[in-house]
């Protein structure tokens, strides 16, 4: 049987001692590693809630489309995907022979011109014609009105001379009837005296009447005459009169005309540069790089002998690297912590862990949704999760080191995070 030893009182002290420690340090520990986690959790809350940060984010660049000029045979270079191109590049040209309809239309457009500036001369000879006949028979009129005036003027002279003489034979019979009058009351001489010398006094009071008639129509007539009127509805203008107002009507008809055969001439004329210029460029037209550019794709190609194409026919699509910029996916919820002119660190996610800075210009919503805006070489995807798509221009040098072959960086991936309150 095994018999057991008591431990002595000193050494049970000293392991509850040791407990005690032990279990202080492993409670320290578990304190320092929750308060670590803690700390953790609140960094990455603030982490993923405090910063907007985009879930994808590429590179993007407009695109620009070549298309043949016209119709023709078609002779483009050997372009390659990547392949850089300074703007005024020849990539291709399209050969065409002369068009005999083009010719045959100038011709009639020639012809028609001939005509029409033969019609305008004539036209200006008849009007010259016409303008210096009305001067003439605006002389004559003149001297015409002169004569009526002259005419109305000495009828009114021989009215009021006719006047006067009626007024003194009136009087005249007033002293007869007068005289006659008083010698028949006194018995001198028979009544029948006195009553004709009242007929002769009425008789001359009438001729009075009818003498003040007539030089008043004369003087209304000498009016008229100076107002270029006409009162005496027997009287009819002069044959300068008439004639010089049937040439006013057709030197007005002949200005009317004068004027449209002008403005067709100046069409003919425009019609006929438009027909040579299209002749000029109906034989052979190049196509050039419009800018700096990339090849992005080549819709054909064409072997030695050309290949035959009609005017708007697809031929390349180059990605324009002067305007390059990035187009960022975000939560549609962050929205309002977005605004134009807000800075951006944009991390490169092809390895070279390259970062650059980016400001904001546009923020579109529904990306993929709706069908808008200009062509780019990157469309959104089709399918988003209620996000908005973020533009932001390049700042300092950009994407401008990537080389040509990887067609300035366009299609890449990135990342973009915003910088709360920083604008530039």
């Amino acid at each position: 049987m095994k018999t057991i030893i008591p431990p002595r009182p000193e050494t049970a002290t000293v392991l509850e001692e040791k407990a005690v420690r032990r279990s202080d340090i492993f409670r320290w520990l578990r304190l320092i590693l929750g308060i670590g986690l803690l700390g953790t959790g609140i960094y990455l809350t603030w982490y993923r809630f405090g910063r907007v940060v985009s879930r994808v984010g590429y590179v993007n660049a407009p695109l620009i489309h070549i298309y043949a000029p016209m119709t023709g045979v078609l002779h483009l270079e050997s372009l390659q995907p990547g392949q850089q191109l300074p703007q005024g590049t020849v990539i291709g040209k399209v050969n065409n022979e002369k068009n005999p309809q083009l010719e045959l239309d100038r011709q009639n457009l020639t012809s028609q011109l001939q005509i029409a500036k033969q019609k305008l001369q004539n036209l200006e000879g008849q009007l010259a014609q016409r303008q210096e006949l009305q001067q003439y028979l605006a002389k004559k009129a003149d001297q015409q009105a002169n004569l009526d005036l002259d005419f109305f003027r000495t009828n009114l002279e021989r009215s009021e001379r006719e006047l006067r003489a009626a007024q003194a034979q009136l009087a005249l019979a007033e002293k007869e009837f007068n005289r006659f009058s008083s010698l028949a009351a006194e018995g001198v001489v028979p009544p029948q005296r006195a009553d004709q010398a009242l007929a002769e006094l009425e008789v001359a009071r009438e001729a009075v009447a009818t003498r003040q008639a007539e030089v008043k129509k004369a003087l209304v007539n000498l009016q008229a005459a100076k107002a270029g009127l006409q009162i005496d509805s027997a009287r009819t203008l002069s044959f300068p009169a008439l004639r010089l107002l049937e040439l006013e009507r057709e030197i007005t008809d002949l200005q009317k005309e004068k004027k449209a055969v002008k403005t067709t001439i100046q069409q003919l004329e425009q019609e006929i540069k438009t027909a040579t210029r299209q002749l000029q460029i109906a034989r052979a037209e190049e196509i050039k790089a419009p800018v700096d550019s990339v090849v992005w794709s080549v819709s054909l190609k064409t072997g030695e002998l050309g290949t035959h194409v009609g005017a708007g026919t697809p031929l390349v699509e180059l990605v324009n690297c002067q305007e390059v910029w990035v187009s960022a996916l975000v939560a549609e919820r962050a929205n309002r912590q977005l605004a134009v002119g807000q800075l951006a660190r944009i991390r490169f996610l092809d390895g070279t862990k390259r970062v650059v800075m980016g400001r904001v210009r546009a923020i579109r919503g529904g990306p993929g949704r709706v069908r808008a805006g200009i062509d780019v070489a990157v469309p959104p995807p089709e399918l988003v999760r209620n996000e908005v798509e973020v533009q932001l221009e390049l700042l300092g040098q950009g994407v401008a080191n990537s080389q040509s072959q990887n067609f300035c960086g366009v299609g890449q991936s990135v990342e973009v995070e915003f910088l709360a309150g920083e604008k530039q």
